[in-house]
This record gives structure tokens, C-alpha cells and sequence, in this order.
């Protein structure tokens, strides 16, 4: 929410009370440290934060500071910034020449500009003054219309432009000419409740730079926010940085986190409720590394662990088949299976089975121990096609069978007698066991 004050230092104030206004708060304090840095401003002129309120003055707030600002943030997306920091130099490659041309036409607004010029080294100075003379008009088009810049988040045509009837954010932005009574009670458009605001324009600066954009709305303070989307911003994987710094903030986090996400591809917003039992998962996974990986299925297929792992975790969805998936591999991803276990018996409800499942590693150390390698190898196949597909009496079955060849005693199968499908993490952990260890993980790595 965000409301005018009058006789007061600051002229504007805006709350966290829904993740679009807490997203435009995070942007606008972008914004207004890169004036601080950048001199146009001191700090004690341009906001103030108290708990989840942010006073600040809008005056502050003009195009051009907007624009090159923009610049800053997203120099690497800035055609005419590449051109500009190749053109630093006295002498060019062919790699960089073809660069400079390319970025030259890179988009519409670049075509416009520059036209069919072409870079030589005698019209280096030509090209930097185009620049320079067009800059803003270059910043404006080309992150407007870019897309992963603002046409990734908000209505292209709607940038700079005054509060409308209609939100200017993306999935929020409606055509009023077709669909005006359909969204209106009674069919009465004068019934529609809107709520735009042009401090929406600063949306895009607050998600993550990947593809799979992130915001985090954990505007339980807007210190707490800004600290906490900063990390995201900033990562190479915004989504393992999101869930590190769960697990690390999980002693205070004491409510339930939404996160927004942005699928490039997607004309529409998500969200994510992030519980607290799964805030108390991902503090407990002390391996997190050896979920970085990608096990390829085939040429054309690979599955992302870590993005797996991390939305079951998050909607409480148990992981046996990805255990299976990699049980049934030919390579060794003993280590990474133990941590999908460990995980996985968090999911089911706890460490009831702790006891049961250090008794089954024991038990297939032993196992090694008594009997032939190839022996081992052929019962570890039978016991994984078994509860691959979940003929559990037929895995006791084979149990029972090495027990008595190998001359061990099994205490662990005791409870899958009992209730196989509750205490599975028991039999993953002796199957797993089955095999000589790594002490790395095969993160990254696939099965290649």
C-alpha cells in the first residue's frame, strides 16, 4: 500500500502489504543506493525504514536517474554497453569485431541508431558518439522491450507511464476493451477494485537475474527482505542460494515464506508457499552439495536434482522414485542417495527409523564382507527390481535369501515385514549400502 504524507521530511509512504509493493520497495532501495554511490544524493534525503514501512521521497525519482540506473543494474544485457567496453581498447580482435556488428544489430532500437553502419577502427569515435548523444533513448527501448528485462514483468507499453484502471504488472494486466465486464461483479466495470502504482516500474530489479526469476516475500521486516533477495540476486543459482539461506535463517523464520517466481517463458507469476516443516527439512540436510547435479536419462533429457529435490521437499512429496532412478544406475551415486535418504526420511515424518536404517548399513557391510563380489551385485539387482516395481513380499523374499546364504542376521527386516511401505528408507539403505562407497558426490557430472 502506498499513501502520500504531507509535512513531513519524506513526501511518500508505502507498506509490504502484498509482494508487488514489497518488490517495488527492494527495487526502489536499489535505486536510491546507486545515487548515493553515484553522488546524486545523500543517504538522509532519500528513505528511511522502519519494520515493514519505508518512507522516501519520490522527487528523487526522475526517468533519467531511472534510465541509467537501469543501465547500471543490467549493464551485461545493454547492447551499447558491450560495444562501449570492447571500444576502451586500441586494437580488436576478429572475435570482437564481429561482436561490435553483432550487437549493433542486435535489436530494434540498435537498427534504428546506427543504421547500416558497420565498425571499422576509423569510425571507432563515430560509433561512441551515437551512443552517447542516443544513450538514454538506447537504456529506455532496449530494457522495455527486452526479454528478460521489464517486458519479462510488467506491460511494455506501460513503462513511465501514470497509475491506470488497470495493474501494469504481467498475469495483473488485463485488455480492458475485452474483458472489462468479465472481471467486474455483476458485469459492472465500475465494481473492479485496482491497484497500480508507477513505483511497480522498479518490480524487475527486486527478482533474481536467472531464467527462473525469484523474489522472496519475507516481509516480515524490509531489512530482513532487502538482505534476503540481495543473496538471490547476486547467485549464479538463485535457487540453491534460496534454499541455503532458508536452511541458514530457519532458527528465526517463524512463519510460512512466499516466494514469487517468474518463468521467462511464462506470460504469468507464480507462487510458492514455503511451510515451516519444510524450512525444517531443508536446516537439517547437512550434504546440500550432493544434490548440484543432473542425471542424464538421455541425449535429450536430463533431470535437474537439486530442482527436484527442492520442490518435493517443498510440497511434501516423498522422493522414492528419484531414489530409484538412481538405485537402477550404473554408475556409483551411493553418496548422493544417502543424502536423498536422509532427506526422504525427513519427508515421511521423522527419524523413527534412525535406529533401523544404521542396523541395515551395518548388515550389507557384512554382507560384503561374507560373500563374493558378483554374489552381492546379483542379489543388489534382484533387491532393486523388487521395489523398483513395489513387490515388496518379493524383496523380504530375497532378504531372507541372502540372510541365510551369506549367514547374517537382518534385525532391520523386522519392521519392512511388518509395514514395508512405511519403513522403504530402511531397505534403500541397505540396497545403497551394497556397494563400495565414494566420498564425493557426482555433482554436475550426469551419468555421462
Amino acid at each position: 500500500m502506498k499513501d502520500a504524507i504531507e509535512n513531513e521530511k519524506f513526501d511518500t509512504k508505502m507498506e509490504t502489504s502484498d509482494w508487488r509493493y514489497s518488490a517495488s520497495i527492494v527495487g526502489i532501495i536499489k535505486f536510491f543506493n546507486y545515487l548515493v554511490e553515484r553522488g546524486y544524493e545523500v543517504e538522509a534525503n532519500l528513505y528511511k525504514i522502519e519494520d515493514d514501512v519505508i518512507t522516501y521521497n519520490s522527487k528523487a525519482i526522475t526517468e533519467e536517474r531511472y534510465l541509467l540506473f537501469t543501465e547500471y543494474y543490467f549493464e551485461n544485457a545493454m547492447h551499447h554497453k558491450v560495444i562501449e567496453t570492447i571500444l576502451t581498447n586500441d586494437q580488436f580482435t576478429d572475435d570482437q569485431i564481429k561482436l561490435i556488428n553483432d550487437k549493433l544489430k542486435a535489436n530494434t532500437i540498435m537498427k534504428k541508431v546506427f543504421g547500416d553502419l558497420k565498425f571499422s577502427s576509423e569510425n571507432k569515435e563515430r560509433i561512441l558518439e551515437k551512443i552517447k548523444l542516443n544513450r538514454l533513448l538506447l537504456i529506455k527501448e532496449t530494457y522495455r522491450n527486452g526479454d528478460s528485462l521489464y517486458k519479462n514483468f510488467a506491460n511494455t507499453n506501460s513503462l513511465f507511464e501514470e497509475p491506470s484502471s488497470i495493474c501494469r504488472i504481467e498475469n495483473y494486466n488485463i485488455d480492458t476493451g475485452k474483458k472489462s465486464k468479465s472481471i467486474s461483479y455483476n458485469w459492472d466495470f465500475k465494481t473492479y477494485k485496482f491497484e497500480d502504482e508507477k513505483e511497480f516500474d522498479f518490480i524487475p530489479f527486486a527478482f533474481s537475474k536467472s531464467y527462473e526469476a525469484f523474489f522472496i516475500n519475507n516481509n516480515y521486516s524490509i531489512k530482513q527482505l532487502f538482505h534476503t533477495n540481495n543473496l538471490i540476486n547476486d547467485s549464479d543459482n538463485p535457487r540453491s542460494t534460496l534454499f541455503c539461506e532458508l536452511k541458514n535463517s530457519a532458527d528465526f523464520i517463524d512463519f510460512d515464506v512466499e516466494v514469487i517466481i517468474k518463468n521467462r517463458g511464462d506470460d504469468y507469476f507464480k507462487t510458492l508457499y514455503i511451510r515451516k516443516p519444510a524450512i525444517r527439512i531443508f536446516a537439517e540436510v547437512e550434504n546440500y552439495k550432493a544434490l548440484k547435479m543432473k542425471y542424464k536419462v538421455n541425449d535429450n533429457y536430463y533431470i535437474d536434482i537439486e530442482k527436484v529435490v527442492t520442490d518435493n521437499i517443498l510440497n511434501n512429496i516423498k522422493l522414492d522414485g528419484l531414489i530409484e532412478i538412481l538405485l537402477k544406475a550404473n554408475s556409483n551415486y551411493s553418496y548422493n542417495i544417502k543424502t536423498l535418504i536422509t532427506i526422504n526420511t525427513l519427508i515421511y515424518g521423522g527419524d523413527k527409523m534412525d535406529k533401523q536404517m544404521k542396523s541395515a548399513y551395518a548388515s550389507a557391510k557384512r554382507v560384503m564382507a561374507e560373500i563374493p563380489e558378483n554374489k552381492v551385485d546379483s542379489y543388489k539387482q534382484k533387491l532393486i527390481s523388487a521395489i523398483t516395481f513395489k513387490d515388496y513380499e518379493r524383496f523380504c523374499e530375497i532378504l531372507l535369501q541372502l540372510s541365510s546364504y551369506s549367514g547374517v542376521i537382518f534385525d532391520f527386516a523386522y519392521d519392512l515385514f511388518e509395514d514395508f511401505e512405511e519403513n522403504k528408507n530402511i531397505a534403500y539403505t541397505f540396497i545403497n549400502a551394497l556397494n563400495k562407497e565414494s566420498n564425493k558426490d557426482n555433482g554436475g557430472k550426469g551419468n555421462e
